[in-house]
């Protein structure tokens, strides 16, 4: 999220309300400011290496990640045109995706223990 990090979901329409917009009109190219800042285009970059090592692997893999990621890695494996990966619906829990002949089959197990939150604590 760049300058905006650690700012949680909803404040961002209020207290930047210029981003909000930019980001709404494109949230596939949205940059977020500052530095680290990044766009779905700019993950999805970032994430080709790890999607090529995990298309090598013959075995079950485990990733655990965060809402962009999850809706990335699971615009890829699903065939959704690139432009309507922001907009993929992801709950907290886990998801799994199942290889099969014709594609990815995904299932999602909501996660009802502990609390879930946006925001990273610092203890």
């Amino acid at each position: 999220f760049g300058s905006l990090e650690g700012l949680a979901c909803g404040y961002m329409k209020q207290s930047f309300p210029e981003e909000h917009a930019k980001r709404n009109a494109d949230k596939f190219h949205y940059r977020y400011p500052g530095a680290g800042g990044e766009s779905y285009m700019d993950l999805i970059m970032r994430l080709q290496p790890c999607v090529e090592a995990m298309e090598r692997i013959k075995s079950d893999v485990i990733v655990l990640c965060d809402a962009a990621v999850a809706r990335a890695l699971l615009g890829y494996y699903q065939g959704t045109p690139i432009q309507e990966i922001p907009r993929i619906k992801v709950s907290p829990g886990i998801i799994e995706l199942t290889r099969s002949h014709s594609g990815f089959h995904v299932s999602a197990l909501k996660v009802e223990e502990g609390s879930v939150s946006l925001l990273a604590h610092e203890f």
